[in-house]
């Protein structure tokens, strides 16, 4: 086993040393050990390399976001990819927006919102209030995403 797999096995199991430092190691794909770190919920209490990024431009934040392993104080959600879908983007896709979170105004470069992002994917919270937010490239209302979603499962 050469070294970067017996890192990513460490990252994935959570032994890494306490004083590790060499998060942006990468294999061919520009996967990290802090990319797989934050798949398995062991990236340490201070990380703050949230910008490393895959090939795919998908950074930590990103794979973080996708797994629901941010931590709670986390306030860096316009981090963008490759294709300017934010960090907020990922987490409203995939349900893992905090309670408390209030910047469904953050948009891609098509104008998309997080909020039109949560909507479109049915995780909006019950006490949502921007029903009027509209994206900047379709012109769609958040209510009318959410529409256009339960016409689609009729």
């Amino acid at each position: 086993m050469n070294e970067l797999n017996e890192l990513f096995e460490q990252a994935r199991e959570g032994t890494l040393p306490p004083d590790f430092d060499q998060w942006a190691l990468a294999n061919e794909f520009g996967r990290s050990v802090a990319h797989v770190a934050a798949t398995y919920d062991h990236l340490p209490p201070d990380f703050d390399r949230w910008e490393i990024a895959d090939i795919a431009g998908c950074t930590v934040a990103h794979e973080a976001a996708s797994e629901g392993h941010l931590p709670p104080d986390f306030d860096r959600w316009d981090i963008p990819d490759d294709t300017s879908r934010t960090v907020a983007h990922v987490a409203a896709s995939y349900g893992h927006l905090p309670i408390d979170f209030d910047q469904w105004q953050i948009a891609d470069k098509e104008g998309w919102t997080v909020a039109h992002e949560a909507a479109y994917f049915d995780h909006l919270p019950l006490d949502f209030d921007q029903w009027d937010l509209m994206d900047d490239h379709f012109g769609l209302t958040v209510s009318e995403v959410v529409q256009k979603r339960i016409d689609g499962l009729e």
